[in-house]
């Protein structure tokens, strides 16, 4: 006579119990270690969005120091400025500047910090992006001028143009000594670009020039990516590695290679949109 697999006191019913047992206690510390790890990058976005708000004097140092002499937009306010010009003015050729130093040692500390915990996957890009936004982005063509070595610019020949574009060397060349911290900042930067380009949150025009700059730099930045990922954890990060890589394709133009990219149609359309946008709003 067969014995009844409900039977406790069959073999086979209590090892598939204990199967199923094991396998709820697995699932449980999965979802526990799921919700740590979730509540660890939240506390950590945290950490790092009120370290960003401290650095905002130090930030607009930065980006007055990447603009041209006497260009308009800045982040300091007018009195803040006028004091940065005064500030410049007294500089003398040839002596270290403590000011700009320490401006862009504290801004790329903390973006270096941020870019390597994202490489490293401790946080996501996604988590990020909400504390920079397109207002980090407006103004990141001066600070990417800062951590691109050839970048020479300054086409004014006054004595105070001179002591700007000697500052602005001095900076570029702390960035050079410190290599490693210059290319994550500059990763950081491209990823920040590809998630506002996936949400859509710039203006067309500021898209389809940078996508038609990627069309020479973009391969260039993602292997960039790719190496520094591997460098900071090995090749047991390659998932890593390609995941970011291939992110960066979301601010590049749509092809048969990269399907999850900028499709010129849908930029064309978001064109009008806004387009309409500001002729509605300029004359109401």
């Amino acid at each position: 006579m067969s014995q009844n697999i409900f039977d406790p006191n069959n073999s086979n019913f209590l090892t598939a119990i204990a199967t199923v047992l094991l396998v709820l206690v697995g699932l449980v510390q999965i979802f526990v270690l799921y919700s740590q790890k979730k509540q660890a990058r939240i506390a950590l976005t945290e950490q790092y969005r009120q370290l960003w708000h401290s650095l905002k004097k130090y930030w607009g140092n930065v980006i007055f120091i990447g603009r041209e002499n006497g260009e308009y937009y800045q982040v300091l306010d007018d009195v803040s400025i006028n004091n940065l010009k005064i500030e410049i003015e007294k500089h003398r050729l040839g002596t270290p500047t403590i000011w700009a130093l320490d401006s862009i040692q504290k801004v790329c500390g903390v973006l270096g910090e941020i870019s390597t915990r994202i490489l490293q996957g401790h946080l996501n890009i996604a988590d990020i992006y909400p504390i920079f936004g397109t207002q980090f982005l407006r103004q990141s063509r001066p600070l990417r001028q800062l951590l691109e070595p050839e970048y020479q610019n300054s086409y004014q020949t006054n004595e105070t143009a001179e002591q700007h574009k000697y500052i602005r060397t001095e900076v570029q060349d702390w960035l050079v000594y410190h290599n490693g911290l210059r290319r994550r900042c500059l990763i950081l930067i491209d990823l920040l670009w590809a998630e506002a380009v996936r949400l859509e949150d710039l203006p067309p025009y500021d898209t389809q020039s940078a996508a038609l700059a990627k069309d020479k730099t973009g391969s260039l930045n993602r292997k960039r990516i790719f190496d520094e990922t591997i460098r900071l954890k090995g090749i047991i990060n390659i998932y890593q590695a390609i995941r970011l890589s291939r992110f960066l394709r979301k601010a590049e133009y749509s092809s048969w290679k990269n399907w999850r990219g900028i499709k010129k149609t849908r930029l064309t359309n978001l064109d009008e949109e806004w387009t309409k946008r500001l002729l509605r709003d300029r004359f109401k």
